[in-house]
């Protein structure tokens, strides 16, 4: 199991600028396209017209347990 170190959820509808704005203000780094410049940023679509943005600050094999 794995905690996302940011979960935003932001409407269906948003402008694309705005939606890269709102990511930024959460503090996920993205690049000029939009693309996590570290961690792992997963999107699903909500149940209620939303999209869910999950942002892992470290890639998800770096947080897996050593034996």
């Amino acid at each position: 199991m794995h905690t996302a170190t940011v979960t935003l959820r932001l409407p269906l509808d948003i402008a694309s600028d705005d939606e890269m704005a709102a990511l930024r203000c959460a503090g996920i780094p993205l690049d000029a396209l939009g693309n996590a410049e570290s961690g792992y940023l997963f999107v699903r679509l909500g149940n209620r017209r939303c999209n869910i943005f999950r942002w892992f600050a470290a890639a998800l094999d770096a947080q897996a347990p050593q034996a």
